[in-house]
């Protein structure tokens, strides 16, 4: 009986053959594997590496008089030039997506769409190695190209690149996807609700910087009009570009201006909707890090950053003491948690915005984000931006293959178009969409983005005051659970804010030694100390009434004496100390703002401005000291300048036994003065010792740079100590002569 086995070894050879068979077939057959050009950050696109295509202008919706116009670029990134070629812009009149996932393939380049209707064709002439070409087309709005576009809604756009490349046989090509909507105006179509959006831009800036002229006006002067608020500042660029978002709202008065305190004194007449946080406070981090005192020693204290506090600034900024805007809470590095809505709720603030990281719906469809969730200070109102949306607004894609939402031109269109998909999806619910900007976004992009707003017909542009009177999405019993179990799940940043806030809080800790242990004049004469607020129990404390002045310098000021000199123009020594925490206070806030660059250029200023402070006190010896004698003195000098006297000590030590000087020298020095004195030196023999000085605060605590001094001791006997000492061995000498003389003899000797 025969028995055919089957050897698996054998199986496995017979497969490995096949597979290198296919691979050299392959090889001969020179098959090509189109690829993408750009990565994930690149503005274009290629489907052969070196050609790329991307989209600079584009109409995003086409009305019944807008007519069709587009801005290609094609760059020929090849060490061969591309012969002439042509650009087609094709669409689908007829087709509807019909899901989300449907359109965002479309997106990727994975959808198989016919796209046969030719609204332009474009020459495009020859593109030399590294060289680029723009091609521009434009359509009448009575093109019978355009016309075939009867019904409204999002279709789809392919763009496509041909070209023969020289010295190669196949063409050249380059394709992008994109979306053109056709609006309600005009369209043989039952016009429907419109779905409502609320368009917010934060009025802010993370590009805040130290200003070393106004620190070294702050150390060194004592005039009531410098400002502590003076030592942030915005380089030129910022400030006009923070000018330009403001005059945007002018210009669109359905765009909803969410502003940052900080930046109202630079605006001058800002125009603005609602307050957030001062500097963009990072109300969510304080939350995960949950050390409020931490905050407090770092001079971020609840009433630095509350919703009264900001209203105060505002009223400042504006000279209008009865000046009144609503505060919202703007989202931080982390996440609304529940611990975060209760502190931003305890800070004064009812409403919050949540631009990401508060998925706690179901996201099937786009709906009305408002949620209302019960917290130990009362009801906090989130508002939720629409992810999708959202993300376009902020200049990403919505994922890595949408290549043609790599340039601003491309977004809107996909932004105009998903708009567009959800009214259709939901044609006759009522609801409101909030969308964010980034605090990065420009002025151009906010503007790009509204004005192709302007001719959606489909939407509503709403106010915020609107979308918080929506009914909540989601019983707001249910909401602790729900954002228990869906935010704020990862880690966070906490430790490195908890680094920032000891380093913070060392900082502060030297200025509030220069005001209480090392300053002297009228504050310490009466026993009084710089008033420090924010070293108390911040959340026992009481939040600041609007009335309050936003610039802290204007309490320090109201401390000045009337009779001191100047008329009552300077500060008094506790006043100026006051100052200089403020100032200090004012680089920890931006520092704890959430933006990690920011975070670390304003921790090393706090740093610098301490250290600055302590620096204007110096110590200098006088050089080399020799002693040729039991004591003697070593003369230094203090130079202090500060705008006060100082009262400290020096302190010395040797690393000698034998010579030693006195361990604590008092000294005075007065205000942008010197002043001198002499520490105590006494030796017991010859030799040499380095003394050690360093300036220390009244408290003991040492401060400044340590600085050394040689003492060469050449002892002599003729002093007193040295004629005792002959003299006691002359004794001994004497002694010794007359027990030799006086002794009785032993019989044996």
């Amino acid at each position: 009986m025969n028995r055919r086995h089957t050897n698996p070894h054998a199986r496995r050879r017979a497969w490995c053959a096949l597979l290198v068979l296919l691979m050299a077939i392959a090889m001969v057959l020179d098959v090509h594997i189109p690829q993408a050009a750009a990565d994930d950050g690149d503005s274009t696109t290629s489907d052969v590496p070196g050609v790329a295509l991307s989209v600079e202008s584009l109409t995003a919706v086409v009305t019944a008089t807008s007519g069709f116009s587009a801005t290609l670029t094609v760059e020929n990134r090849t060490t061969q030039p591309v012969s002439a070629g042509a650009i087609d812009i094709m669409t689908n009149p007829d087709y509807n997506f019909v899901s989300r996932t449907d359109v965002q393939e479309w997106a990727d380049g994975t959808a198989q769409i016919d796209t046969t209707h030719e609204l332009v064709h474009a020459d495009v002439a020859a593109i030399p190695a590294g060289g680029r070409v723009a091609v521009h087309a434009v359509l009448s709005a009575h093109d019978p190209a355009l016309a075939a576009l009867t019904t409204w809604g999002p279709r789809p756009l392919h763009i496509l690149y041909t070209a023969q490349s020289d010295g190669d046989a196949q063409p050249v090509h380059a394709s992008l996807n994109s979306y053109i909507t056709r609006s309600q105006d005009g369209a043989a179509s039952v016009r429907t609700p419109s779905i409502g959006i609320s368009i917010v831009m934060p009025l802010t800036s993370h590009d805040w910087s130290a200003d070393d002229k106004a620190r070294q006006r702050l150390i060194t002067s004592d005039t009531r009009d410098l400002s502590a608020q003076s030592i942030a500042t915005l380089d030129e660029n910022e400030c006009k570009a923070l000018h330009d978002k403001d005059r945007l709202s002018t210009k669109y008065p359905q765009l909803q201006v969410v502003a940052d305190p900080a930046v109202l004194e630079t605006l001058g007449t800002p125009h603005l909707t609602a307050l957030m946080q001062p500097a963009r406070f990072d109300i969510t981090s304080y939350a995960r890090v949950g050390d409020p005192q931490a905050y407090a020693r770092a001079g971020v204290g609840k009433s630095k950053w509350s919703a009264a506090s900001g209203l105060a600034q505002l009223r400042g900024a504006l000279g209008d003491m009865s000046a009144s805007a609503p505060a919202i809470a703007w989202q931080g590095a982390d996440s609304w948690t529940m611990d975060a809505l209760d502190a931003a709720r305890g800070a004064g603030y009812d409403t919050v915005i949540a631009t990401g990281d508060f998925n706690i719906a179901d996201d099937a469809t786009a709906q009305t984000l408002v949620y209302r969730a019960p917290t130990e200070h009362g009801d906090v109102t989130v508002l939720a931006a629409q992810p999708t949306l959202t993300s376009l607004a902020n200049a990403h894609a919505t994922s890595q293959h949408a290549r043609a939402e790599r340039t601003d031109a491309g977004r809107i269109a996909r932004f105009i178009a998903q708009s567009a998909f959800y009214q259709m999806e939901q044609p006759y619910a009522q609801r409101t969409l909030l969308v964010c900007f980034g605090e990065d976004s420009s002025p151009k992009q906010v503007e790009m983005l509204m004005d192709a707003l302007g001719d959606a017909s489909w939407i509503d542009l709403t106010s915020l005051a609107d979308l918080t009177a929506h009914d909540a999405l989601i019983d707001p019993g249910l909401m602790p659970q729900l954002i228990g179990e869906n935010v704020g799940l990862s880690a966070g940043h906490a430790a490195s804010v908890r680094e920032t806030l000891m380093q913070l809080g060392a900082s502060r800790s030297d200025l509030k030694r220069l005001g209480s242990s090392i300053l002297g004049g009228d504050a310490q004469q009466s026993g009084d100390k710089p008033n420090d607020a924010s070293d108390s129990n911040d959340d026992a404390s009481q939040a600041p009434s609007p009335s309050a002045t936003a610039d802290a310098t204007v309490d320090a000021q109201s401390e000045s004496s009337g009779s001191s000199e100047g008329g009552g123009s300077r500060l008094t020594e506790s006043a100026y100390a006051r100052r200089l925490l403020d100032a200090h206070d004012t680089l920890a806030l931006f520092a704890l703002q959430g933006d990690t660059a920011l975070c670390t250029s304003m921790r090393k200023a706090a740093a610098a401005f301490s250290d600055a402070a302590l620096g204007a006190i110096t110590l200098s010896p006088s050089g080399n000291v020799s002693v040729l004698s039991e004591t003697a003195s070593m003369p230094v000098t203090v130079s202090n300048g500060l705008p006060y006297p100082i009262s400290v000590r020096i302190s010395s030590r040797t690393d000698s036994i034998e010579i030693i000087t006195a361990r604590m020298t008092p000294i005075t020095a007065p205000a942008r003065g010197e002043a001198q004195t002499s520490i105590s030196i006494r030796v017991t023999t010859s030799g040499t010792a380095v003394a050690r000085e360093q300036l220390v605060d009244r408290d003991g605590e040492p401060f400044g740079a340590m600085q050394q001094t040689s003492i060469t001791s050449s002892l002599q006997i003729s002093d007193k100590s040295g004629l005792a000492i002959i003299i006691f061995a002359v004794a001994l000498g004497l002694l010794g002569l007359w027990r030799q003389f006086h002794r009785k003899k032993d019989p044996d000797e």
